[in-house]
């Protein structure tokens, strides 16, 4: 008899907390995650001096400088420049150029 008056009891306050009711509905707060976007690189620079051969072929390219190093833009700036061509001239040359990259 006690036994049903205590389970009518606690059916009847459904706001009363009862053992194992975790179990089945977890009072789990949800957690907000703000995902960042990621920063865009603005002003990425790269500075690479090449030589410029008599046939106006362009090669030897190495990196003099770069704003954001180690994220491969000093990798891209030279492939962009090795094998590209100038006008042709009477000696070889060597000459610096700065390659901004834009978003």
């Amino acid at each position: 008899m006690i036994a049903l008056v205590i389970a009518l009891t606690l059916s009847a306050n459904p706001g009363v907390a009862r053992p194992g009711d975790a179990l089945i509905h977890p009072r789990v707060q949800p957690v907000s995650r703000v995902v960042e976007p990621a920063p865009v690189l603005e002003g990425v620079a790269v500075t690479v001096e090449c030589t410029a051969h008599t046939n106006g072929r362009v090669d030897g390219c190495m990196v003099l400088g770069e704003t954001h190093p180690g994220l491969g833009f000093g990798a891209a700036a030279v492939a962009l420049m090795n094998g590209s061509e100038v006008a042709p001239g009477p000696r070889d040359l060597q000459f610096a150029r700065t390659i901004q990259f834009t978003p």
